[in-house]
């Protein structure tokens, strides 16, 4: 699969390209969301979850300290943050298996390298990199 890269030049610029790029998505992709912290990867997942048609975006929040939120939207939207992970079995014991392989939703994991094996293959790889205060490069493969 080719690599697409954008470049943003602000949080709403990346809401928007999540609003784009949701508009592409099947059910059953997995997306993997890499980048250090504050580059823009739950940013991307409020337009995502706008584009797949959340009433309320502004409800989206990195789930850091519970692991996963689910959205309610045209497809059930399963948002991870993998960030204070401290075993795989934590994953585990939430059914992470089972979100990950769920057919009719997607899924997005952030910090998605610390899931290591627990990633389903032909997941989708998008990285976030902070070029300044404002302006991010998001890699999409």
């Amino acid at each position: 699969m080719k690599k697409k890269v954008v470049s943003t030049s602000s949080p709403q610029e990346t809401i928007e390209f999540g609003k784009r790029f949701a508009a592409g998505l099947k059910p059953g992709t997995v997306l993997c969301l890499e980048g250090q912290l504050g580059s823009g990867k739950t940013t991307f997942i409020k337009g995502l979850a706008e584009g797949l048609g959340l009433k309320h975006p502004s409800q989206v929040k990195s789930p850091t300290f519970v692991l996963m939120h689910i959205y309610e939207t045209k497809m059930p939207l399963y948002h991870f943050d993998c960030y204070r992970l401290n075993s795989l079995e934590e994953l585990e014991n939430i059914g992470f298996q089972d979100f990950v392989n769920d057919p009719h939703a997607i899924s997005c994991v952030e910090w998605a390298e610390k899931a290591g094996d627990l990633i389903p293959e032909g997941a989708r790889h998008i990285r976030f990199e902070i070029l300044s205060a404002t302006r991010r490069r998001i890699a999409v493969s």
